[in-house]
């Protein structure tokens, strides 16, 4: 496949189309360059959206600098297929179309976490000044269906029990599923009104920042929600339910690794996953450029997936801090994943 720069008037067609951050807690920082490599585009084309209405500051030396999770969104909601977010979402979503079992059977992963310091990852100019004191949350090896069996450099982290290393680490990571179905009528309630919410279009789909994540009913009541934030979403509801439930955070393993999050509830004494935004993303479909299935929208509702790596959080916490802030979207550029080979 040749991947060719967005139209011109493609970028722009994607505002109206989701929610741009809001501005008190945006970060302008982000130049035309920078976004040009995520969004394919030529930076003339990027730097246009300050014309068409996407929040920005001027600056007068490299121009309009802009949130860098508005420009992902305008990535996701531009219908090029050519952008970072979009062929990054086909291809995580890609296992979804598998045979079943595929989703479930043991699976020995490659996982790399290594965050980058600059937007636009390393393809960029070098970010200016000292560099940030990074932490990474580990693997959680403690949860159902992980066995981390290596981990470099080798981490004291892990005898004693932390939860966060410096810099970063590789890792050998066996996960396995299993297909488990939540059968308490009153948690598939509270369930489906999330999923509904997606699919109603009364919630839209789209990057949030961290700063909004952290206020999950906030960015509900606004019409927007991520991964995280629905998995906070129905944690909190289920909680004040009655039932025993908290938000998983960790990566979503494919041709690279994404930050992604879950819910879990324990029924009968088992602690089940509960994943409204896979469901709706295999529900739609097309619409959002992955594979089509109710059988994976189904399995969503209780089953635990080969691909998910916890990792050792209480709350879907954020996995990457920079000089101990939560860091920016763009530092997940630095996360690789692959299966392992057999000889």
């Amino acid at each position: 496949m040749t991947l060719e720069t967005a139209p011109a008037d493609v970028l722009s067609g994607a505002i109206g189309r989701f929610r741009p951050v809001p501005e008190e807690i945006g970060r302008y920082e982000t130049d035309a360059v920078t976004g040009a490599l995520a969004l394919r585009a030529e930076p003339a084309q990027v730097a246009r959206l300050a014309a068409c209405g996407l929040p920005h500051r001027d600056d007068g030396e490299r121009g309009p600098l802009f949130d860098y999770d508005d420009l992902m969104n305008v990535g996701m909601f531009c219908g090029s297929g050519q952008t970072v977010p979009e062929i990054g979402l086909r291809f995580l979503m890609r296992f979804a179309s598998a045979p079943r079992d595929t989703w479930f059977e043991p699976r020995t992963w490659e996982v790399g976490v290594h965050p980058v310091h600059t937007p636009g990852g390393p393809a960029a100019a070098p970010a200016t000044g000292p560099r940030p004191e990074v932490t990474v949350r580990l693997p959680d090896g403690a949860a159902p269906g992980v066995d981390v069996l290596h981990l470099a450099p080798a981490a004291p982290a892990l005898l004693d029990g932390a939860d966060l290393v410096p810099s970063g680490y590789r890792a050998e990571v066996r996960l396995g599923g299993a297909h488990q179905e939540v059968r308490d009528p009153a948690v598939a309630a509270v369930w489906q009104e999330v999923v509904d919410g997606f699919t109603s279009r009364r919630v839209t789909y789209q990057t949030v920042p961290e700063a909004l994540r952290a206020d999950h009913e906030r960015a509900w009541d606004l019409g927007v929600a991520d991964c995280i934030v629905a998995a906070r979403l129905l944690a909190a509801r289920l909680r004040h339910a009655g039932y025993e439930a908290r938000a998983r955070r960790g990566y979503l393993l494919g041709l690279f690794g994404s930050d992604h999050a879950w819910c879990e509830v324990v029924e009968d004494g088992v602690a089940k996953c509960l994943d409204p935004v896979f469901a709706f993303v295999a529900t739609v479909g097309d619409e959002r450029g992955a594979p089509k299935s109710p059988e994976f929208a189904a399995a969503c509702r209780g089953s635990r997936f080969n691909r998910l790596l916890p990792c050792r959080t209480g709350d879907a916490e954020p996995l990457v801090y920079f000089d101990g802030a939560a860091a920016p979207y763009w530092a997940m550029v630095g996360v690789s994943a692959r299966p392992r080979r057999t000889v």
